[in-house]
């Protein structure tokens, strides 16, 4: 038997379905990848005016007129609390990016010259490790504003209602200056950065692996599906998700505890919020080729790319632009992420994100069922003229 030239295996492996499907496969990674992160990247630093920061101040003095300095400069959306609690719950609940507090005592520290005046920052470490060295620079900022409002235009003010004259009040003044310094009070601190990126690690690890077994199982389904009911095959593939995510979970929480990685809330719960979003993925996955057959693969890979950038593991949601935002509402990889940083990272209870998640994968299950009762009953009304006219 004579053996095949290179060129005749070429020739033949080129010309294979499975060779030309893998060759565009790997080409819509790389225009689905660009288009998307390009476009889902793109100045991304012109939306900082949406983080909020929240002031909390209890000095009506220089105080007063330190918020309103930082309301003109900063480029952010500065408001003020009343509560030093109820603000650091919402920065807790991620709907506040920092919490500056100024003291009571304000005033009164910068006009002893034993004493420096204290302003406290609050951050969420529990978050992309990008805002926290954003809201590290702004406290900065914020301290050399304060610094150069408080002290020079405050003091001045004040110096000169004891009556002293304006050009001692402003040798006074300058003499001053740096009297206000930063106490950074971070809350869920994270002293190995490797915790950060774990939220990204089991989008991606959990996504891949729920649509690489998605398209397998859809092209086992298609070697039997001659030979049971649509109903019949979507209870098995369903039987088969719950399975599959049963040891996903398993392994992917086993592995995540050995590597040191453990949940404030219990290795129990971090097991049961990992089934909750692997199950969603997998039934998301599924959809795809339900929807568009085959081609559901390919689909997969565009949500892949969508759900990484939407789902606030790599950086803040709130420097998306708007269409990727309103994307992320809908996202399971949203609740996902923003549950692992609870659990991981530190933060609320996660019941608002598994409430999410089920909800995602009970409209999903719906969906699909529409999908294949909907296709039974027009294959059964396609059968019905066919039989009148025999």
């Amino acid at each position: 038997m004579n053996k095949m030239s290179v060129k005749s295996a070429y020739l033949h492996l080129l010309k294979s379905p499975t060779v030309m499907i893998g060759m565009i496969t790997a080409l819509i990674f790389q225009v689905l990848f660009s288009l998307i992160w390009l476009t889902g990247y793109d100045h991304l630093t012109d939306n900082v005016n949406r983080f909020v920061i929240a002031v909390v101040n209890e000095d009506q003095a220089i105080g007063k007129q330190a918020v309103q300095g930082m309301m003109e400069k900063l480029p952010f959306q500065i408001k003020e609390e009343a509560s030093l609690e109820q603000a650091m719950t919402q920065l807790d609940e991620r709907k506040l990016q920092m919490v500056v507090h100024i003291p009571e005592n304000f005033s009164k520290q910068l006009m002893d010259p034993t004493q420096k005046a204290v302003v406290t920052y609050s951050v969420n470490e529990s978050n992309p490790s990008m805002m926290k060295s954003v809201m590290q620079s702004v406290a900065s900022q914020l301290t050399t504003s304060l610094n150069e409002q408080a002290v020079r235009t405050g003091m001045i003010n004040v110096l000169e209602k004891v009556q002293i004259p304006q050009l001692q009040a402003n040798s006074l003044s300058e003499s001053m200056a740096a009297r206000v310094v930063a106490d950074m009070d971070n809350i869920h601190p994270i002293s190995n950065f490797s915790w950060t990126m774990v939220p990204m690690m089991l989008l991606l690890a959990s996504f891949v692996g729920c649509m690489l077994f998605a398209m397998e199982m859809n092209k086992a389904a298609k070697t039997i599906k001659q030979t049971c009911g649509r109903w019949t095959l979507l209870t098995a593939r369903s039987l088969l998700n719950i399975t599959a995510s049963l040891v996903i979970t398993t392994v992917g929480t086993g592995m995540v505890t050995l590597m040191g990685v453990h949940s404030e809330q219990g290795f129990a719960v971090m097991w049961l919020f990992q089934l909750a979003y692997v199950i969603t993925f997998l039934f998301v996955a599924q959809l795809s080729f339900y929807i568009f057959s085959d081609a559901g693969a390919w689909v997969n890979i565009a949500l892949l790319s969508i759900q990484l950038i939407t789902s606030g593991a790599m950086l803040p949601r709130e420097l998306l632009p708007t269409f990727y935002r309103t994307i992320s509402d809908y996202s399971p990889a949203t609740y996902a992420v923003n549950g692992i940083m609870n659990l991981v990272n530190g933060g609320p209870a996660i019941s608002n994100s598994i409430y999410s998640l089920l909800f995602i994968l009970a409209t999903v299950i719906l969906m699909t069922a529409a999908i294949v009762g909907g296709v039974q009953l027009l294959q059964r009304k396609s059968k019905e003229p066919a039989q009148m006219v025999s």
